[in-house]
């Protein structure tokens, strides 16, 4: 009978520990989700640097590329226009800006699209830019690069899981190349909420870890791509 009893106890002093976990558990995921929300719906903490330059302008007989990018601490702009330098140096007429700003894809002969990575997926503007301008993107060259922090350790794990980062712009157009590379990270270019999650929850340590070499042969090497595709369409 004893037994019995010190059973029953024990059942119940559980099944008040999992009731009490279960109620405060509630309200912190009801707090994250809004967090999480107004994080979505307010802008970055400090002001953002959009980049946004043309060159090569005296090369009036070479192909016009487009380098857009969509971006939300100043990383993934300052990569686009490493990259529309690179390209321009090698013989073409670039134009770097931000997505948001591209009124019309008349007049290129090639796009490159870049994003930073938020929350496993790529920036909506960019993804969006994708779908209303397929038809056109269907019909000239297009890369596609990503910058984003779980490239800080260059593993066949993390390359793969930046990998499917791509996956939803490929499946509306796809690209003659895909770049991928480390970030940057500076928890003040952050509102709070991403801040706090990326700090304390994520764990990812602040730091510049962009290759810029990496970069910059990327770029080199695309550009034959760009061009001799659009020769042979």
């Amino acid at each position: 009978m004893k037994l019995n009893n010190h059973i029953i106890s024990n059942e119940h002093s559980a099944g008040q520990k999992k009731y009490w976990k279960g109620l405060l558990l509630f309200p912190l995921i009801t707090l994250l989700i809004l967090l999480l929300f107004i994080s979505s719906n307010y802008g970055e903490a400090s002001e953002i640097n959009l980049i946004e330059n043309s060159y090569g302008e005296n090369k009036p007989m070479t192909s016009r590329i487009l380098v857009a990018y969509g971006t939300r601490a100043g990383s993934t702009a300052e990569v686009a226009d490493a990259i529309g330098k690179k390209i321009a140096a090698a013989g073409a007429m670039v134009d770097v800006k931000p997505v948001k700003k591209v009124q019309t894809l008349n007049g290129y002969q090639a796009v490159i699209l870049g994003s930073a990575i938020r929350r496993g997926a790529v920036l909506p503007e960019v993804t969006d830019f994708v779908k209303s301008h397929k038809d056109k993107l269907g019909k000239i060259p297009v890369a596609y690069f990503i910058v984003c922090m779980i490239l800080r350790e260059d593993t066949e794990e993390s390359r793969k899981k930046a990998a499917s980062y791509l996956d939803s712009l490929r499946a509306e157009v796809n690209a003659v190349d895909t770049g991928m590379f480390a970030g940057k990270l500076d928890y003040s270019k952050l509102n709070f909420v991403d801040a706090f999650v990326v700090e304390h929850i994520i764990g990812t340590p602040e730091g510049d870890l962009r290759d810029w070499n990496q970069i910059n042969t990327w770029a080199i090497n695309l550009l034959p791509k760009l061009i001799n595709i659009q020769k042979e369409k």
